[in-house]
């Protein structure tokens, strides 16, 4: 939640990424939650913090060599496994809640 905030702080409040999750108070009003922890995912804050270019986690060498021997190939070998990670990754958090991790603080 506190890297919520901070980006909130480095993006504005208008992003679209924080638009759901946030509101700012201008002045000494700082920011709180729009919705209950229990209604914000731990992969609804993880995209809204983490920029995903093109939303792949893992987006690596764009313009491979075609003769190159491993960069020719490097993407139909690997992509399809990192697609998988990726969504494996995006499912669990989708699993705990924000209020899942504040009861584990209590």
């Amino acid at each position: 939640m506190i890297e919520l905030l901070i980006a909130v702080g480095e993006y504005g409040e208008d992003d679209e990424r924080h638009a759901d999750l946030v509101t700012v108070e201008a002045g000494v009003g700082g920011a709180s939650l729009a919705k209950d922890p229990a209604d914000i995912t731990m992969l609804d804050v993880f995209r809204a913090v983490d920029s995903l270019d093109g939303g792949n986690l893992f987006d690596f060498h764009t313009h491979p060599n075609p003769d190159c021997p491993v960069g020719g190939h490097i993407h139909e070998v690997l992509d399809g496994e990192l697609a998988d990670a990726q969504a494996a990754l995006e499912h669990r958090l989708a699993q705990t809640t924000l209020a899942d991790l504040l009861k584990r603080l209590n």
